[in-house]
């Protein structure tokens, strides 16, 4: 495993302790199933390393896309859920938050197609319906791949937006 566990930390940058458990994950699925590896195909160290580089890249992969979840300010509540007890109180934090941050959004003077699209982003909840925020930004004339195109375009930007109004908040509350 040692050689596994330098190759991962060298090329793909992993931590020890990752490497590690990519490489030890690569030997135990050779184990459970040596029927999957063919010796006509590739040599038993490939066949080992390429089964730990997949797993140390989704691992990195799904430690990526928490840090994101977390910090994404819509899935604040997902991520982090109030105490059963605090739910009053919860409630309360969230519709103050909420009232400071639609503060934020008039005192920004956006357009109105801008704060259509935010309100889609937050009603959704981040999964927003391309269709619906076409509407809101008043593309839907456009052809639809056109239309797609410019729907992630500004939706990737108003997410931007929201983050960033949500952040100046967040600075005023340290």
């Amino acid at each position: 495993m040692d050689p596994l566990v330098r190759g991962l930390e060298r090329f793909l940058g992993c931590t020890h302790d990752d490497a590690n458990a990519s490489a030890a994950d690569a030997v135990f699925a050779y184990l459970r199933h040596p029927e999957r590896f063919d010796a006509r195909q590739s040599t038993l160290w490939n066949f080992l390393n390429q089964i730990a580089r997949r797993r140390a890249h989704d691992s990195h992969r799904s430690r990526t896309a928490r840090t994101k979840r977390e910090k994404n300010p819509l899935t604040i509540v997902e991520v982090h859920p109030p105490a059963p007890k605090d739910g009053v109180e919860g409630f309360a934090i969230a519709r103050d938050l909420l009232k400071r941050l639609e503060e934020r959004i008039e005192k920004a003077r956006l357009p109105q197609r801008d704060i259509a699209g935010l309100r889609v982003i937050v009603l959704h909840e981040g999964r927003v319906p391309a269709k619906e925020m076409a509407e809101a930004l008043g593309l839907s004339h456009l052809p639809p791949g056109e239309r797609l195109h410019e729907v992630r375009r500004n939706t990737e930007r108003l997410r931007r937006l929201l983050r960033s109004l949500w952040m100046e908040d967040s600075d005023v509350d340290s």
